[in-house]
């Protein structure tokens, strides 16, 4: 199955403008919860020389498992 998407600008970026009502992601994180699961995501945006570097997420989250392991940096607990 192929996908399309397209990338945005921020100024493109609408706030107001709506999902489709099968695009329910509420309901896959409360489907989720009932099944025990949790996200627990964070967004960060890279600039683009640092973005280069990386094929996809799972190098960028390695190179900084990698950081905070040579730091000894230990996680906050959240609520």
């Amino acid at each position: 199955m192929q996908h399309t998407y397209e990338i945005i600008d921020d100024e493109e970026f609408d706030p107001e403008d709506d999902l489709r009502p099968e695009y329910d992601f509420a309901a896959l994180r409360e489907a989720d919860r009932a099944r025990g699961i949790e996200y627990r995501r964070m967004f960060v945006r890279l600039e683009p020389d640092v973005a280069a570097v990386f094929p996809d997420a799972e190098a960028v989250n390695a190179a900084l498992r990698e950081l905070i392991a040579a730091r000894g940096i230990q996680a906050e607990q959240r609520p």
